[in-house]
This record gives structure tokens, C-alpha cells and sequence, in this order.
């Protein structure tokens, strides 16, 4: 009875202490969602009311949208990139047999190890040299380092879970290689290939340090036009910014579960 009066001690204190730390991590975002519905022309918390007036004034802001427009454009292009390069490195590290695997997949991980800082100053001075300081391709190229590694990392555990026998008997009862890529080998990589794809479009949409070194001043992304406005001037069109990039990030978390609860779903159904 002691030991279980203890058990029961420690699991409610340490209960409590993880409610305690997830209320420490959350809170800035809830007050931050809180000061976006602001009525007044100063960031204050608590709020004097409840208004829409920062979202109707991010929303028709030409220097808001313009970098909206330009973070969503990198990102999806990064996404689309990052998720045909990482695909093909995983199934070479997975399925290919080359001396020095293990140090190719070591290099992979690199830039997930370097301090981002180091990374966008040693593209600076390349960039400088190459003529992509302030392109859009560079932008992209910069954040596919980030976002390459998150791929190879959900492809390669995908790879490794999938069963190769499905492919071999589909080959052996006649299929050609495009139906078993189609009707085998795509079905079971899906959630993996959307989870990739979707980690590595919010690694380049929340993006500010390589942004900031490699992106121009006339066409920033949405991070980096909110450190413009930070330095400049502070009001809460921040905070609801900061409102809607928090929903991305969010919403595309919420996408990978529901994709990987969809599929464990479909999986019992089917073996069960």
C-alpha cells in the first residue's frame, strides 16, 4: 500500500511538472495570439478589447503580402526539391551497397549539426562569388540544405520498414515497373513521402538566418520582414503575422498526424 501511495505521489507530481513546462512553451504563443486581436496601436497584454484590425491591415498591405508570397513560393519550391533529392539519396542509402555509405549519410546530417548562423555566412561569401546573393534560386539551394536531411531522415526509416517481398511478388505475377512503383510501392511511402514534404516546406517557411544573409531587401520573406518591422517600428501587425505562421506550422503537424493516424487506421483494417 506504501509503495503504491508513493507511485501515485510521483506520478501526479510529475504530471503536474510536465503541465508546468508545456504551460511554460505555450504561453508566449497564447499571448502573442492574444496581443493580434488588439484594438490599440501598441503591443499590450493584456488586450483592451477584441479586434480584426491588424489581420485586415496584414492582409492589405502590399509589403506583408509580397513577402507572404515570396516565403510561400520558396518553400513550396524547397518542399518540391528537398522531397525528389532526399527520396532518391534514401533509397541509395538504404538499398545501394558503395563504400562509404555511413559517411555520406554523416554528411547529410551535417547542416542539421552546424549552427545555421555559420552555414548562411559561409553561403554569403559563395554567393558572392557565384552571383546568387538575392536569387531565388540561391534562396532555395540554402534552404534545401536545412531541409534535405529532414527528408533522407523520414524516407530512410521508411525504406527500411518497407518490405521489399510485396515488390518482388507484384514483379513476379506480371506487373510492370510503373504499376508496382503505382499500386505498391507508393501506397505504403505515402504518409512518409507527406510527412517529408511537409517538414521541409515549414523548415523554409519559419526560416530567418539564412533569409537574412541571402535574401534581397525588395523581396523578403515573410520572417524577414518582420525583423524589418521589428527594427523600424513595432506594432501588432507582428503579432497577427506571427499568429498566421504559427497556424501553418500547426496545421501542418496536424496534417502529418492525421496522415499517419489515417494510414495505422487502414493498416489494422486491412490485417485485421
Amino acid at each position: 500500500m506504501i509503495a503504491t501511495a508513493k507511485r501515485g505521489l510521483g506520478h501526479y507530481c510529475l504530471t503536474g511538472f510536465s503541465l508546468l513546462v508545456l504551460f511554460f512553451l505555450i504561453a508566449p504563443i497564447l499571448i502573442i495570439i492574444a496581443v493580434s486581436f488588439s484594438p490599440g496601436e501598441m503591443i499590450m497584454f493584456p488586450p483592451k478589447g477584441l479586434s480584426l484590425r491588424w489581420y485586415h491591415n496584414y492582409f492589405n498591405d502590399p509589403n506583408w503580402m509580397g513577402a507572404t508570397h515570396v516565403s510561400i513560393v520558396v518553400a513550396l519550391l524547397t518542399a518540391i526539391c528537398s522531397l525528389v533529392l532526399g527520396i532518391l539519396v534514401s533509397i541509395g542509402l538504404v538499398r545501394g551497397k558503395f563504400i562509404g555509405k555511413n559517411l555520406l549519410r554523416a554528411l547529410l546530417m551535417g547542416p542539421l549539426i552546424v549552427p545555421k548562423i555559420v552555414t548562411a555566412v559561409g553561403l554569403y561569401f559563395l554567393y558572392m562569388h557565384l552571383r546568387l546573393l538575392g536569387s531565388l534560386m540561391g534562396l532555395v539551394i540554402a534552404h534545401m540544405l536545412i531541409a534535405v536531411p529532414y527528408v533522407v531522415m523520414i524516407m530512410t526509416a521508411a525504406l527500411y520498414g518497407f518490405d521489399r517481398r510485396l515488390e518482388w511478388a507484384a514483379r513476379s505475377l506480371g506487373a510492370s515497373s510503373p504499376k508496382v512503383l503505382w499500386y505498391v510501392s507508393w501506397p505504403m511511402l505515402r504518409p512518409a513521402v507527406i510527412s517529408a514534404a511537409l517538414f521541409a516546406f515549414i523548415e523554409s517557411f519559419d526560416d530567418i538566418i539564412l533569409s537574412l544573409f541571402l535574401s534581397q531587401l525588395t523581396q523578403p520573406t515573410l520572417p524577414r520582414q518582420i525583423w524589418v518591422n521589428v527594427q523600424q517600428f513595432i506594432d501588432p501587425t507582428i503579432a497577427a503575422v506571427s499568429t498566421m505562421m504559427t497556424l501553418v506550422s500547426v496545421l501542418g503537424l496536424g496534417l502529418v498526424v492525421m496522415v499517419q493516424w489515417l494510414t495505422a487506421r487502414r493498416t489494422k483494417q486491412m490485417t485485421g
